[in-house]
C-alpha cells in the first residue's frame, strides 16, 4: 500500500491511493484491487503526532539526501526516498516483535488481520471497518476479522453465566 498523509491536514488522515507490489523480486507500483481500496485511513491523535514527528525526521533526511532524494510521497521509505523493499520491512518487523517479547506473526496479519479485529472489538461500525481495511464487500472482510482470545473468554463466561442463572445458580 501507498500512502501519503495530506500535507495540510494535521489531523492525521492517510489517503490511500496506489499500491506496491514485489513481483518477481521486483517491486511494481500498481492500483488497488478494487474501489474500495482506495480509501482514506483516519489515526488516533497519537498515533497522528508520532508520524508528524516522523515526518520532521523525514525531512531531516531529505535535506540531507539532496539531489538524491527521489519524491515518491511515501510516509515510509528509504533515506533516498525509494520504497522500502517488502522482504526488507517483514524482517525488520521481525526482529521488533521478537525484540518486544511478543508473537512473530506475518505481517499481513499483523496489519489488515489485527486491525479489522480490534475494531471489531472495540464495537466499530462493520461500514466504517469495511472502508478503514479498504473491503468492497462483507463476506471478504469477515474473512479478516479473527476476534481475539479476550472476546472468546468473554462469550464462554456470559454462557456460563446465563447457564447458572437459568439453574438458578449465582
Amino acid at each position: 500500500m501507498v500512502a501519503e498523509i495530506g500535507d495540510t491536514d494535521e489531523r492525521g488522515i492517510f489517503t490511500v491511493q496506489d499500491t506496491l507490489l514485489q513481483l518477481g523480486g521486483k517491486l511494481t507500483p500498481g492500483k488497488p484491487k478494487t474501489d474500495a481500496g482506495h480509501r482514506v485511513i483516519f489515526l488516533d491523535a497519537e498515533t497522528a503526532a508520532l508520524v508528524r514527528d516522523h515526518r520532521q525526521a523525514q525531512l531531516r533526511v531529505r535535506m540531507k539526501a539532496g539531489p538524491a532524494w527521489q519524491d515518491t510521497g511515501l510516509v515510509f521509505c528509504q533515506d533516498d526516498g525509494r520504497p522500502r523493499n517488502p522482504d526488507h520491512v517483514s524482517k525488520r518487523f521481525k526482529k521488533l516483535a521478537r525484540a518486544a517479547s511478543v508473537p512473530v506473526i506475518k505481517f499481513h496479519e499483523g496489519g489488515r488481520h489485527t486491525g479489522v479485529s480490534l475494531m471489531h472489538d472495540a464495537q466499530v461500525r462493520e461500514d466504517i471497518s469495511m472502508r478503514e481495511a479498504g473491503h468492497a464487500s462483507r463476506d471478504v472482510h469477515a474473512r479478516y476479522n479473527h476476534p481475539m482470545v479476550q472476546a472468546h473468554q468473554a462469550a464462554a463466561e456470559q454462557v456460563a453465566a446465563l447457564v447458572r442463572k437459568a439453574g438458578g445458580a449465582s
